[in-house]
């Protein structure tokens, strides 16, 4: 299976942010199938017990930077498939040291004006590649925007849940979370801002055990105030009827849970996430820490406190806003590209609810119904529904198979169990483009999707298209229309071993 190494770092200082949104890209690879590893400072792997939690190992990097990409060589002296860095004390210069051992490298920044030589750059908070323009190369792919946000999994399963609570109720719990350590104190602010309210709502503190001042926060603390340190953070969102925090990273967690939200910029890097929050009306942007931050503060709280239907409003655009695919989205560009027969490029993104009509076309199509599970052709209507539904389902793969960016077919991955990476695979491809090797390259992009995972397959007795593009793709026959493809490593084995037991071995 493929190997990923991340270098990332978080202290007192700077805060958790870069490790975790390492972690919500390390559960994803991991879940798929490749093997993780984490490469942080001693102070990091101290603060961070979340890495190893996770069941992620962690080399702890001590001395100086730059000889820290033979250090890495030496733990892996085979080479790596990825390297991501979310650093912004790493650049250019350690990304070429490490050219060549890390096949493809990935960088996580922030607009923050440094150079770097990689081949993925992912922004989840800029809209605009210009602020990259000559700092990246030139076939670099930018991954730009709150549509690769990267969440943890906690996140994403409560999303749900979260949204259906988002219905107008008066304002019960707020939650205050300046980050893991909030190293400025903005807490502190918050807490006087709330003081008057601090009899009449829960209002719980956000905050790491490692904290510099949990001291103060504990004196701050009166009527229904409380402290919660090293919390569930998505249970915690998604317990709050409003929340006012940082706009950093968090603010994107927030927002996919739907949670009305008051965000304060506290570094240049956060600018970009209250930005787009605030332009989608996905929060409220109450600026930077001034002298005058208090009175802002207390004025769009209590506003957005007596503002049912506003808070209605907020939820349903951060709800769209952040829609907790990024991980899906992120994937589906570290598959890469695969060849027709012709030359022509074949690859897979994620349907989006713009192509609901397309996809309908292909889904009435005779071709396609002809040897449909349901050979029933879907009304509008009954589409529609099923789109939402599918969209919504973060255990189904829905993606589009273009050819040199025009789409020709579409392909399925549903999740068959939910602790197993095992999936049934569906595809359809458009008559006009049938012949060509467009479902042969699909397969093969979806076999880089999932590396470990179990492939099965339902295809008609009569379908004979269809057998032969999945016998071409080694899928075996295990049943009168059930078709399988196993790993690479676990094909030998096929007869000997379940889904659970490939998992673990």
């Amino acid at each position: 299976m493929p190997r990923a190494l991340f270098r990332c770092d978080a202290s007192p200082e700077i805060g958790a942010g870069h490790v975790t949104r390492c972690l919500a890209l390390a559960e994803t690879l991991a879940e798929t199938g490749w093997r993780v590893a984490f490469a942080v400072s001693p102070s990091t792997a101290a603060m961070m017990p979340a890495i190893a939690a996770g069941g992620f190992s962690a080399h702890e990097l001590a001395g100086a930077a730059e000889n820290e990409p033979a250090l890495l060589r030496g733990y892996y002296p085979d080479g790596i498939a990825l390297l991501v860095v979310d650093h912004y004390q790493r650049d250019i210069h350690f990304e070429e040291a490490c050219r060549g051992w890390a096949r493809q490298i990935l960088v996580m920044d922030d607009a923050t004006g440094r150079r770097h030589d990689c081949d993925f750059l992912v922004d989840a908070a800029a809209s605009d590649g210009s602020v990259y323009k000559g700092g990246i190369p030139a076939q670099a792919h930018l991954l730009l925007g709150p549509d690769y946000a990267l969440m943890r999994r906690a996140f994403i399963a409560r999303r749900a849940e979260a949204l259906r609570r988002r219905d107008g109720r008066a304002v019960e719990n707020i939650l205050v979370s300046f980050g893991a350590t909030d190293p400025r104190n903005v807490t502190s602010v918050a807490l006087d801002v709330l003081d008057d309210f601090a009899d009449d709502f829960s209002i719980t503190v956000a905050l790491s055990s490692r904290a510099p001042r949990l001291d103060e926060i504990h004196r701050r603390l009166r009527g229904r105030m409380q402290l919660a340190l090293d919390a569930d953070m998505p249970a915690l969102m998604t317990q709050a009827d409003l929340a006012i925090g940082a706009a950093g990273a968090s603010s994107y967690e927030r927002a996919v849970l739907g949670l009305p939200s008051i965000v304060v910029t506290l570094a240049d890097n956060q600018a970009g996430f209250a930005k787009v929050l605030s332009a989608a009306g996905a929060a409220i942007d109450a600026g930077q820490i001034d002298e005058i931050l208090p009175s802002r503060l207390g004025s769009i709280a209590r506003k957005l406190i007596a503002d049912p239907p506003g808070r209605i409003r907020m939820t349903q655009a951060a709800g769209a806003l952040l829609d907790g695919r990024g991980w899906q989205r992120l994937l589906i560009d570290l598959a890469g590209e695969a060849r027709t027969r012709d030359g022509s490029s074949v690859s897979l993104r994620l349907a989006e609810r713009r192509d609901e009509q397309w996809l309908l076309s292909l889904q009435r199509a005779p071709q396609t119904r002809r040897y449909a599970r349901n050979p029933s052709v879907p009304t509008v209507e009954e589409h529609a529904c099923w789109m939402a539904r599918t969209l919504a389902d973060q255990n189904v793969f829905l993606l589009l198979i273009e050819t040199d960016g025009e789409r020709v077919g579409s392909l399925r991955l549903d999740r068959l169990d939910s602790d197993n990476p095992s999936f049934e695979i569906s595809i359809a491809v458009c008559p006009t483009h049938h012949g060509r090797g467009v479902g042969s390259g699909a397969l093969s992009l979806a076999r880089r999707l999932q590396p470990a995972a179990v492939f099965e397959a339902e295809i008609s007795p009569g379908n004979t298209a269809s057998q032969k593009l999945f016998e071409r793709a080694d899928f075996r026959k295990v049943g009168a229309t059930r078709y399988r493809e196993l790993p690479d490593h676990t094909q030998l084995a096929e007869d000997r071993r379940s889904p659970a037991q490939l998992r673990s071995g």
